[in-house]
């Protein structure tokens, strides 16, 4: 059979997509997904409130907090049917996850609460000030022990760092995109417009010299450029078909 080996940006989108489809669904299939899914829920919970959490789930006595607790389970068991998976699709109970919080507080006791929200103050003002210098070495090394609070870096101030570039540039262009191997399939940066024959800038994921020349040619006129996103700041230079794959 005709096969053509994929390019690294594709295989990671072919894993994406594969990882929705692993076969026939079953209890256990279901339940793994659940117990992998679970730990992103720490995105409604800064650190020190996984005290608070801990205290309304083993002190639940009223009805209504069991009402709660039982909400929060059937919300995560029918999200869990779909297989994909994104924060946002349980933000609807946002609201619950606060009560457990405030909840949690309440019956912990003043001094502790007390304690509990300080360290929620240190702890936000510490992230903050960190990605206060998103750019620098120290914000960028500090991020791995970061909670799971998905902030997105630097968007959409890469983009219009990006833009300013090329709209310095004249003419008409065409921008490769070469993702680093770590890179994140959902940041995206291939783009075009409806009419992309008539588009000033027509953007192209690198795939390669044999494909990325075969595109050139289809746009003799253009001038060629190559973006790596994943560089920070994002890299923008002239294209060299020559030039090392990071």
């Amino acid at each position: 059979m005709p096969h053509r080996d994929l390019t690294r940006e594709q295989a990671l989108d072919y894993k994406m997509q594969l990882s929705f489809h692993t076969g026939p669904e079953t209890m256990t299939s279901f339940l793994e997904r659940l117990e992998y899914r679970v730990r992103y829920y720490r995105f409604f919970f800064l650190a020190p409130l996984y005290l608070a959490l801990a205290v309304f789930l083993v002190t639940i006595r009223e009805f209504r907090f069991v009402w709660v607790a039982l909400t929060l389970l059937l919300f995560s068991l029918g999200v869990n049917f779909f297989p994909a998976f994104q924060l946002h699709y349980i933000a609807a109970v946002t609201c619950l996850f606060v009560l457990v919080s405030v909840t949690g507080l309440e019956r912990i006791g003043r001094p502790a609460a007390h304690l509990i929200v300080f360290l929620c103050v240190a702890h936000f003002l510490f992230w903050y000030g960190v990605h206060a210098f998103d750019d620098s070495e120290v914000s960028m090394s500090m991020r791995p022990y970061e909670t799971w609070d998905a902030i997105n870096h630097g968007n959409p101030e890469r983009r219009i760092y990006v833009n300013r570039q090329l709209a310095a540039i004249p003419g008409k262009l065409l921008v490769f995109v070469r993702y680093y191997p770590q890179h994140i399939f959902q940041d995206e940066w291939v783009y075009n417009a409806a009419d992309i024959d008539g588009a000033r800038i027509v953007w192209a994921r690198d795939l390669g010299e044999a494909e990325d020349e075969e595109l050139r040619r289809y746009y003799p006129g253009r001038a060629v450029w190559l973006l790596e996103p994943d560089s920070r700041p994002p890299r923008l230079t002239p294209f060299s078909p020559e030039g090392v794959r990071k």
